[in-house]
């Protein structure tokens, strides 16, 4: 993954939709393929994992804003890769494992929660413990946190408003568990980008309290 986000030139031959179907399977934690979340365990090496995600600032930069330049508005119909930018930190599997005061289970927790939904049967129920044992012991390290925080900051800087909106969702997640520097963030923002669309900034106020969906 880190090669792919720093050297991005390998995906030319492919087109935007080919893409977008490529980064749900390696970003989406809901993804057959799981390849994000080895980032989060910690088989590998901290520093690596960190390099990682500190590459998803140059994806961003050296692909994601040459293809989406223009507007962007978030409730309309996805074309190319605006879907998987956009829904870049919410389908990422750190999400989960993030601590808030939402009474929606978080970590381990909503792992439980969610083998309990099946409502399989004993045997059923056991073996579906064990094949996510991983994640239910998973515990997020400080730097994994400060990583993708950084990349969000750097990532809302870029001269497109679909990074800009990827960013603040991002962060919007964040802020149930790093408000403060989640509001920091937004606001150094605000101050140095004063010529922003009237959607991005209302969408930046709520991103700066943690009100995205």
């Amino acid at each position: 993954m880190t090669r792919l986000f720093l050297e991005p030139r390998v995906l030319k031959p492919y087109s935007l939709d080919q893409v977008e179907q490529g980064l749900w399977f390696l970003i989406g934690e809901s993804s057959p393929g799981c390849s994000s979340k080895a980032l989060l365990r910690h088989k590998a090496a901290l520093l690596d994992r960190v390099a990682c995600i500190h590459a998803m600032s140059t994806f961003f930069r050296n692909f994601i804003l040459a293809v989406t330049p223009g507007d962007f508005n978030p409730e309309a119909p996805a074309i190319g890769v605006d879907g998987a930018a956009y829904m870049w930190w919410d389908i990422f599997p750190m999400r989960v494992y993030l601590r808030s005061d939402d009474p929606e289970p978080t970590g381990p927790a909503a792992v439980l929660s969610i083998v309990e939904k099946w409502k399989l049967g004993p045997e059923l129920h056991n073996a579906a413990l064990k094949g996510m044992a991983d994640e239910l012991e998973l515990e997020i390290e400080p730097e994994l946190h400060q990583a993708t925080l950084r990349v969000m900051s750097e990532v809302l800087d870029l001269p497109s408003e679909l990074c800009r909106f990827s960013a603040l969702h991002g962060l919007g997640h964040w802020h149930a568990h790093h408000s403060e520097q989640v509001e920091q963030i937004v606001d150094a923002f605000l101050s140095r980008h004063k010529d922003l669309r009237p959607h991005l900034i209302e969408y930046a106020s709520k991103a700066r309290l943690g009100s995205v969906l």
